[in-house]
């Protein structure tokens, strides 16, 4: 507490100290140093008024802001957060009240900015240096050696360190602000690169679907070529080997005939009859009348089938040469499913939304469906197996479904199923071209077949053709 019987000790001039001649800083307006004078002492605060009001730093003067208690002095600093300094007395309301002030300004208020420097007017038991490790404040002085230089000095170097730590903080600020506007940066920067991202990863995307199908095409064309000599090379020697055939078919049989009329007419002459029986014994003629008709059987059966892939492969040069005219896709359905021998049961449904005519090839259509409901039907692989099928309009488009729940077609293998002579199936069970000769024809009508698969789950063929 401050001695009040000599309260002008607090501000005693220096004794022989000459004052530094200073030139005189040009007066401007600026916002004063915000100090707060914490005393219970009334004549303390007058005094620092009358001693403390030509104080000038960095052409800033003072504004002074008092408080007579540790309560008070806590209210004002919540209250006004840019006060530079604080002169505290140490006794005030109880012995340690400034004390405190100072714990609190600091853990309480959370204030690191303000200088903080102590007064009494008695020193108390505990070392300076103690007070100041343990309270955190900036200066600790007795009144009685507070003369008005040392004031000034106590003041001006606690107004520059608050000045600097003001600065940091600014600084800190700003940096924080840059590091803001940098993370924002980053972030826009990022979301850019991102989307640039997407943009090529689908630019990819769209470039390998632009090489399959250069790929596809290629492959139809080669199969065109292929087809049409084929067609030209084998037709001909087909049809001498078909002709053949039934010849040998037919002469076999009057060959039998004549043999098995023979038998008879001998049979009622011994020696006759044991040569006929000698004849057959020797050269095994019951076997080859038996294995003959099965061997003219089975040849015919293989012609058929080399019939059947050239006029499958045929469709690869003669289908953009059909011609198109209106149809409904009720009709071109029906017909495929009286040509597969179907009916509408539990495994097997037809719906049909679309009532509109629409240009097509009917034939080539109905044989593209039909070998996609072929595979859909072969697809199975339980007693449970279903095929549905669906024909809608949507907008501009006739959208044909076929969803099997068969054994569907691994990832791996789904981008080859349109590939010319690929089968899952054993070899000499499928010519592996039913698919292909499906979107060959789709593509001649200017449709798309889009697949969706999933192994166990079954498969979903959707055929897209144009209304025009």
């Amino acid at each position: 507490m401050t001695d009040r019987n000599k309260p002008l000790a607090l501000f005693s001039s220096e004794p022989e100290q000459a004052k530094p001649q200073a030139s005189q800083p040009q007066i401007s307006n600026h916002d004063p140093w915000y100090v707060l004078i914490v005393d219970d002492d009334e004549s303390v605060h007058q005094l620092s008024k009358l001693v403390l009001r030509s104080y000038k730093f960095e052409q800033r003067s003072l504004q002074l802001v008092h408080a007579y208690s540790k309560i008070e002095a806590l209210t004002i600093l919540k209250d006004s957060p840019d006060i530079a300094l604080v002169l505290l007395d140490v006794i005030m309301e109880s012995d340690e009240a400034g004390l405190e002030c100072a714990q609190e300004i600091r853990q309480v208020l959370h204030n690191e900015t303000v200088r903080i420097v102590l007064r009494t007017g008695q020193p108390g038991s505990i070392p300076e240096h103690e007070l100041m490790l343990k309270y955190d404040i900036n200066d600790y002085k007795t009144k009685t050696e507070l003369t008005k230089e040392r004031l000034y000095t106590v003041i001006t170097a606690s107004l520059r360190s608050y000045e600097h730590l003001i600065k940091l903080a600014n600084m800190a600020k700003r940096l924080s602000s840059f590091n803001e506007e940098l993370e924002q940066c980053v972030a826009e920067r990022t979301y850019e690169l991102e989307q640039r991202n997407i943009a090529l990863e689908l630019a990819k995307q769209k470039i390998d679907a632009q090489q399959q199908v250069l790929v596809q095409q290629e492959k139809l064309a080669s199969v065109g070529q292929l087809a049409a000599g084929i067609a030209h090379e084998i037709n001909n020697p087909l049809s001498a080997i078909s002709s053949n055939n039934e010849f040998i078919s037919e002469h076999f049989t009057k060959l039998n005939d004549a043999w098995a009329r023979l038998c008879m007419a001998t049979s009622e002459h011994n020696e006759l009859a044991g040569l006929v029986k000698e004849i057959e014994r020797q050269f095994d003629l019951p076997w080859i009348q038996t294995e003959s008709k099965d061997l003219v059987n089975e040849t015919k059966q293989g012609l058929t089938r080399i019939a059947h892939i050239v006029r499958d492969l045929s469709v690869f040069t003669n289908s953009s040469q059909q011609v198109s005219s209106g149809n409904c896709i009720q009709d071109i359905l029906d017909a495929v499913i009286i040509n597969l021998n179907l009916e509408p049961s539990s495994s097997f449904e037809l719906m049909v939304e679309c009532k509109d005519s629409f240009s097509a090839a009917a034939d080539l259509l109905g044989q593209a469906i039909g070998c996609i409901l072929i595979n859909a039907l072969e697809a199975q692989c339980d007693m449970n197996h279903t095929v549905h099928v669906k024909a809608i309009r949507r907008d501009a488009f006739l959208e044909i479904t076929v969803i099997d729940s068969g054994c569907g077609i691994s990832t791996e293998h789904i981008h080859q199923i349109f590939d010319p002579f690929y089968t899952s199936k054993p070899i000499g069970s499928a010519t592996g071209l039913g698919l292909t000769i499906a979107n060959s024809i789709v593509k001649s009508h200017n449709g798309t077949i889009h697949v969706e698969s999933e192994v166990g789950f079954g498969s979903t063929f959707i055929v897209t053709l144009p209304f025009w």
